[in-house]
């Protein structure tokens, strides 16, 4: 009895070997993965950083990217230098293009998506209607020249306001934004040379706001269809 107790001690008196080698093994595991992350695209690493706070019981933030850093980490900085300017020269002639038609209804801005070119509905179609209005055809010709022969993708998206449609044409905001991205997406694919495959096309409807809906100038910059040109080192679709 006695010769038991005794090798009971020691066994105890080595299990610390055991949470150490865990330990060890838990720090390579680690390195290995600081590694592979090293290697990857941003958005990779941002998947990889989301999956891992989820798996020890953290919350991750909603902007998607590392549990401590807020949405200022997925802005413009997440653009390499190059693609950054790849996308501001033609912003540039961009700019310069449609400043030779008054009230556009065009405006640009460079984000994590890339190059954001918004064509406002008021301007650019008729209340609850998805053809192109015809005095908006030159601005949006213009546009199609500066980022036609580009390898990037381009994204083609629908936005309305909440308001709900009395027309038989459309059943909703849904099928409306859709078939306004449809339009200049069409648009785009017979005026420059773009293949087909570098498009993608969605339909928002209301839920994509960016102002107030409860002020009608809110509403107004809602309604809106963006051409995004994405950044050329984001072609793998990451």
């Amino acid at each position: 009895m006695e010769h038991e107790e005794g090798g009971g001690g020691h066994d105890s008196s080595e299990r610390w070997l055991v949470s150490y080698a865990d330990f060890i093994t838990l720090l390579f595991a680690l390195f290995v993965l600081l590694y592979a992350l090293s290697m990857q695209s941003s958005d990779q690493v941002n998947r990889a950083w989301v999956a891992m706070a989820t798996g020890v019981g953290v919350r991750p933030h909603r902007g998607g990217s590392r549990p401590e850093l807020g949405e200022t980490a997925r802005g413009g900085d997440s653009l390499s230098e190059t693609t950054r300017k790849l996308l501001t020269a033609t912003r540039g002639k961009l700019e310069r293009a449609i400043a030779n038609f008054a009230n556009s209804g065009v405006t640009t801005k460079i984000d994590s998506r890339g190059l954001i070119i918004s064509l406002a509905a008021a301007r650019f179609f008729a209340s609850g209607e998805a053809d192109i209005a015809p005095e908006q055809l030159p601005v949006l010709a213009a546009v199609a020249r500066q980022i036609d022969h580009q390898p990037n993708y381009f994204e083609i998206d629908g936005f309305t306001d909440p308001v709900p449609i009395h027309d038989g044409r459309f059943r909703d905001n849904w099928e409306l934004s859709t078939a306004r991205a449809a339009t200049v997406l069409r648009y785009l694919i017979a005026n420059t040379a773009i293949a087909p495959e570098q498009f993608v096309l969605a339909g928002y409807g209301p839920y994509r706001a960016i102002a107030d809906n409860a002020t009608e100038a809110g509403r107004a910059i809602n309604r809106r269809v963006e051409i995004v040109v994405r950044p050329r080192d984001d072609q793998n679709g990451n």
